[in-house]
């Protein structure tokens, strides 16, 4: 959970691995999950014209007991003046293109360190790796880094908070000074029903580009158990800064071992 869609999905992909994971707690056992679906948003980011960006990922998770291994590949279709900078928007020139084709490679792994009591949360440590495997001008062609501390905590049978902080060290390329910096979110889930989850989540980034200034967004989210194995999630985006998108959206169709 990510970078400029990590960012913006992370409430659905928590939440989605916490529930992945205590699975996997209960039963003892290794456990795998697979999911597929879009993210869309559009936003200026300091452009003079709107960058829509379209992603269709592949998203593999293995939980073993306390460990979580992720890898992430979308098929991405950016169109706008704004440069795509495998996974951060910058505002770029005038000209409008479009540009379509694989993106970045993102690999994850993750530790529980403590699992969710009356005395602490459940505190996550995880690292993402950004494999530079997108074609031109769909990333910078060099690995990125991302690392970060997941917490959460059930108040009740039915609510529960989350968040994570963290670093994130982006690669410069090309004219584009890439800035590394922090980055941090919160959310409230509550459980509607026994198969239907509602939510929000607040993220933030510091800047990542000289004179776009921070990131900062909100993400309302659904997800729904509609069987054993199946689950339907949806959200989304509203941005509230310049270097975040003005709107956007999603959906994921998981499945679950």
């Amino acid at each position: 959970m990510k970078r400029f869609f990590g960012r913006s999905i992370h409430a659905i992909a928590m939440l989605g691995v916490l529930s992945f994971s205590a699975q996997a707690f209960a039963d003892s056992s290794i456990a795998w999950q697979a999911d597929t679906g879009f993210d869309y948003s559009v936003g200026k980011y300091g452009g003079q014209s709107d960058t829509r960006v379209l992603s269709i990922p592949l998203d593999l998770t293995l939980q073993a007991d306390r460990l979580r291994l992720q890898a992430t590949l979308p098929y991405l279709d950016v169109r706008g003046p704004g440069v795509f900078a495998g996974g951060v928007v910058v505002g770029g020139n005038n000209a409008v293109t479009t540009r379509t084709g694989l993106g970045d490679l993102n690999l994850g792994a993750a530790y529980l360190l403590t699992r969710d009591s009356t005395e602490l949360p459940a505190i996550e440590i995880a690292g993402t790796v950004k494999v530079p495997t997108a074609g031109n001008n769909l990333g910078t062609g060099k690995f990125d880094y991302t690392a970060q501390a997941n917490l959460y905590h059930s108040l009740t049978t039915r609510l529960m908070l989350f968040g994570s902080v963290g670093y994130q060290w982006l690669s410069s390329f090309r004219t584009y000074k890439l800035e590394n910096g922090a980055l941090a979110s919160a959310g409230v889930n509550y459980k509607v029903a026994d198969d239907t989850n509602v939510g929000v989540s607040a993220s933030y980034r510091e800047e990542y580009y000289p004179g776009l200034g921070k990131q900062f967004s909100m993400t309302p989210y659904a997800l729904w158990d509609f069987d054993t194995h199946w689950r339907l999630s949806g959200y989304g985006i509203v941005g509230f800064t310049d270097a975040s998108p003005r709107l956007g959206g999603g959906m994921r169709l998981i499945f679950r071992d």
